[in-house]
């Protein structure tokens, strides 16, 4: 069947309580775990450097190592997309009474 063009429904209702976060917010802090962690990255990098210099080699070459690996877990971070909470938000119950019978 083709598409009707209308709008579709969900089940329930939406409640706001529940919503996700504002895409350009959710935008903005996959920017900064991006820039956050290719900002170690140099920093391992140059300290890789260092530690050359000094006769560390060993523990250089994990500088390295770690230099070479950031990126990828950048990006992997970058594109997980929002942390949801997996709570359920509190419902107001209405109370309802009822009227005795024959009333």
């Amino acid at each position: 069947m083709a598409h009707a063009g209308g709008v579709t429904r969900a089940d329930g209702p939406v409640l706001v309580t529940t919503a996700g976060k504002n895409p350009r917010d959710e935008l903005r802090d996959r920017q900064r775990r991006y820039l956050i962690t290719m900002g170690i990255r140099v920093v391992c990098f140059i300290l890789a450097i260092v530690l050359f210099g000094v006769g560390l080699r060993w523990v250089a070459a994990f500088a390295v190592a770690a230099s070479l690996i950031l990126p990828w877990v950048a990006v992997i971070a970058a594109n997980a997309g929002p942390r949801r909470v997996a709570e359920r938000p509190s419902l107001y119950q209405r109370d309802r009474r009822q009227l005795p019978p024959g009333a």
